[in-house]
């Protein structure tokens, strides 16, 4: 499955980048497309095209109360860190399982609530079954605390406790995707989690919901699809694809596994 990640990588001659640090050397890249300047096959440089110029990628970091203060821990996770630092409002972050997308979308959403640029985070997924796995059936309580048990992973990133308070005092708000038509989610921290379980009408959908004041982070992984469906009908390829060079719309790829040394595993195993 080809899709747009925001990346391009250029092999240049040490001349070449040397032209290219004066200013004598033409790069064409897509706006807010991320570019890896390789020298002998090695990346020696970063930088994110504005549209009108490179910005150079510089170490940042992400802090909240809640989780402190996280640091990137490789190339493609320098590349989100400054994704998520810009102004762009609506973002895809994509790659495999444990390389670190929705820990670090959720950290920092936090970390700008925190700081009182968004009123709240509202989080949307697909509640779809992992492929294989039988349905519970019907579970008890009202619609947050049906749909809570399909984003534990919050749980798992800021503890059982804080996500339930944070859901009491309204600064988590979990979306029904069934709900969703005709709302307008207005300055939030808008994640959607999971979504390569999303067909085309649903993205359009999700994307169309967002409000003044609001910026939308999708992350997913094309490798977990759990329907059929979503393979014939993949709302994150069109997405990408459409949107790349927009000014409004980045992309981000992550590929390396830092959930533990045991989650690398997982890619051995056929």
């Amino acid at each position: 499955m080809t899709i747009y990640n925001g990346i391009k990588e250029v092999d240049l001659t040490e001349e070449e980048l040397a032209n290219f640090y004066s200013g004598s050397l033409k790069v064409d890249a897509l706006r807010n497309q991320y570019v890896l300047f390789k020298l002998n096959g090695e990346v020696v440089d970063k930088y994110r095209y504005d549209g009108s110029k490179f910005i150079k990628v510089k170490p940042k970091f992400i802090e909240s109360q809640i989780l402190g203060r996280i640091k990137s821990r490789n190339r493609g996770q320098d590349l989100a860190f400054d994704l998520l630092d810009t102004e762009i409002p609506l973002l895809s972050i994509s790659g495999n399982a444990g390389s670190g997308k929705t820990f670090l979308s959720t950290a920092h959403a936090l970390q700008e609530v925190q700081r009182g640029k968004y009123e709240r985070i509202v989080i949307i997924r697909n509640d779809v079954t992992v492929a294989n796995i039988t349905p519970l059936g019907a579970l008890p309580g009202d619609v947050t605390q049906k749909l809570r048990e399909s984003v534990a992973y919050i749980g798992d990133i800021i503890t059982d406790f804080m996500f339930d308070n944070m859901l009491q005092s309204n600064k988590i708000n979990l979306a029904y995707l069934g709900t969703l038509r005709s709302r307008s989610i207005s300055n939030a921290y808008i994640l959607c989690n999971e979504s390569q379980n999303l067909d085309v009408e649903l993205v359009k959908m999700i994307v169309s919901r967002v409000g003044e004041g609001s910026r939308l982070v999708f992350d997913f992984d094309c490798t977990q699809i759990d329907k059929k469906v979503f393979e014939k009908n993949n709302g994150m390829v069109a997405l990408n694809e459409s949107l790349k060079g927009n000014a409004l719309f980045g992309a981000v790829e992550l590929n390396e596994v830092e959930r533990s040394a045991i989650a690398k595993l997982a890619s051995l195993i056929n």
